[in-house]
């Protein structure tokens, strides 16, 4: 059933030529990133070649985009790129990603509390001394992966440092995070526990701890991993989905969180950081995750793009659109 339902997900960025923001996966950015993710996730688990010949031909086509805008969001797709060297050893590839590593190291706008600003790639004011959740997932995650293949310890420690940065900073205290944090105004701006905030937050972290190997301060993240699993758990709808405001079951049930965050928990559960009986967590999701994929093989419900928005009642009004985060956390999960 599960492989059926991702071949089914995948086929569908795989064959679409969308044109779109959410599912147009031909530039170098966040959208096309998750949704390259995704189609990876798709070639381990079944081996079929032809999405590993379709993530080859999209990096041969863009991987020179990657130079055009050194953002945090735009650095998302070379997750995929570098776990294709792996596959491939097209020494570009691996040339192009420790170029924008080293950037990333090295140049990338920090906050006043040293985590990486959340720079994006449309023309906005910015998001001077922001740091928000989905910057462990455009960036982190990858350089730990980073790291860890080419034995260069200095990718690893930058990502672990951010890692702690980000969950200090947008910890609730009481399991569940924030969407974003404003490091000059020192608050959490609108104060919304955004679910895909959380599901960024809980698959980049295991992501994170499945490649960083021991490092000071671990077994701190690894008590809020499960403070956040049990946090989650009392969030969670009757039919396994979870609002787009977790805390507020007036706002619509969210898919591509719902997917992100039950994959985080099977992680979680997996690696002994959460008990074995939040298992559920993912049983009752995953559920939810496959009743919301089309006959097309589209993800529905999925939230169109998300800045911290100014009050609850403004994520309760982004609307519902295909995306490619949307089909990528979808296959993640399954």
């Amino acid at each position: 059933m599960n492989e059926a339902l991702i071949r089914k997900i995948a086929d569908r960025v795989v064959d679409g030529h969308d044109t779109e923001w959410g599912m147009d996966i031909e530039h170098f950015d966040w959208v096309p990133g998750v949704g390259l993710f995704g189609i990876w996730e798709a070639y381990v688990k079944t081996k079929d070649q032809k999405y590993l010949e379709f993530l080859k031909a999209w990096a041969d086509r863009h991987l020179e985009e990657a130079y055009q805008q050194k953002t945090v969001n735009s650095t998302a797709p070379l997750l995929t790129v570098l776990l294709t060297y792996m596959e491939t050893k097209n020494e570009r590839y691996l040339e192009v990603c420790r170029d924008l590593a080293d950037y990333v190291l090295n140049d990338a706008p920090r906050t006043v509390d040293g985590g990486l600003e959340h720079t994006v790639t449309e023309p906005v004011p910015g998001f001077s001394d922001q740091c928000w959740a989905d910057t462990l997932f455009m960036v982190c995650i990858f350089l730990t992966k980073l790291g860890k293949i080419t034995g260069e310890q200095k990718y690893v420690d930058f990502a672990v440092n951010q890692l702690k940065i980000h969950h200090r900073l947008l910890t609730d205290g009481k399991g569940l995070y924030f969407h974003g944090y404003n490091g000059a105004k020192k608050d959490h701006m609108s104060g919304i526990r955004w679910a895909r905030a959380n599901a960024w937050i809980i698959f980049s972290t295991m992501m994170i701890l499945n490649d960083a190997g021991d490092f000071e301060g671990r077994s701190d993240i690894e008590k809020m991993v499960a403070a956040h699993v049990e946090a989650l758990a009392r969030v969670q709808q009757p039919d396994g989905g979870f609002c787009t405001i977790l805390d507020d079951n007036t706002s619509y049930v969210e898919i591509s969180a719902t997917a992100g965050i039950i994959a985080g928990v099977k992680m979680a559960v997996g690696a002994g950081l959460a008990d074995k009986r939040y298992m559920a967590v993912y049983e009752k999701g995953i559920t939810a995750v496959e009743n919301a994929v089309l006959e097309d093989g589209t993800v529905d419900m999925v939230s169109g793009g998300t800045p911290v928005m100014p009050d609850a009642q403004a994520y309760k009004d982004i609307p519902i659109i295909p995306a490619l985060y949307g089909q990528g956390l979808a296959i993640a999960a399954l």
